[in-house]
């Protein structure tokens, strides 16, 4: 996460410890919009926000602030809110834009005093996405008036656009450095469990067929692909069945069957001295 230099302090001591105090300083100490900073004079749009958060998520995070717009000499214009959202509202606005992997949380600052002027009586909202590069890329997943499905946004200065070739190749590299790390050292005991356990959880014990596929005709089976492509599941009967690629034994079960044999291989190494 890359914020300018001149308030890179002031930031981190917002996210660690985000009250009315620290809020205060982070408006005061403000350059203008970044790649990692946006200001919205109201929140905005559903599918617009979802938009938004995918492109932060996928630059490596970021804040957004509700309440406070830029000007165009660059100065700020802090209104505050008519009334806060509720957390869960904002949840159920941007769930069917957003996988789950995508962490976020919103900080609610009110003030009915401040040394600061601008601030009194007015209330705030921050929206903070978190940089998780082991889930990259993030992509959207259903069409909107502001975004497309299965695309993969950044910001890019104050906008959120689609990706590049070298954008999305950039995006890739953070991923793949964050799970496989460059230090020349390899992974420890902690990292490869973790790495196992997130492999594991990408398998679905059971999958869903449609029942009797072979009354559906040709065009309309192909129409059927699509959207299931797309995690439409239309008026199909389907039918539920074991998924012949999942572990018979469960993550639990293997690392204890490991457990196990390393006992065993000590115990041949002690006899044998």
């Amino acid at each position: 996460m890359e914020f300018p230099k001149q308030i890179k302090d002031t930031v981190y001591r917002l996210l660690q410890e985000p009250t009315l105090d620290h809020f205060r300083e982070f408006l005061q100490d403000q350059t203008g919009e970044h790649n990692a900073i946006d200001f919205k004079q109201e929140w905005i749009e559903k599918d617009k926000l979802a938009k938004l958060m995918l492109a932060l998520a996928n630059y490596g995070g970021g804040i957004v602030v509700f309440g406070v717009h830029e000007n165009g000499d660059k100065t700020f214009s802090c209104d505050g809110l008519k009334e806060l959202q509720a957390k869960e509202q904002i949840g159920a606005w941007i769930k069917p834009y957003l996988s789950s992997s995508l962490k976020y949380d919103v900080y609610d600052f009110s003030y009915q005093t401040s040394e600061y002027e601008a601030l009194k009586g007015k209330q705030f909202q921050m929206l903070f996405v978190e940089d998780t590069p082991q889930f990259l890329p993030f992509i959207s997943r259903k069409e909107g008036s502001n975004i497309k499905p299965a695309t993969i946004y950044i910001r890019r200065g104050t906008s959120d656009e689609q990706v590049t070739e070298e954008e999305l190749s950039h995006i890739l590299e953070r991923r793949m450095k964050h799970i496989f790390p460059v230090t020349g050292k390899p992974l420890v005991l902690e990292e490869h469990l973790e790495q196992l356990k997130i492999l594991y959880n990408h398998i679905e014990p059971t999958i869903s067929k449609i029942k009797n596929p072979e009354n559906i005709p040709f065009v309309q089976a192909l129409k059927t692909f699509a959207e299931l492509a797309r995690g439409i599941t239309g008026g199909y009967e389907y039918e539920t069945e074991k998924n012949p690629l999942y572990p018979e034994e469960s993550y639990e079960q293997f690392i204890a069957a490991l457990i196990d044999k390393k006992k065993k291989k000590i115990e041949r190494v002690l006899d044998l001295q």
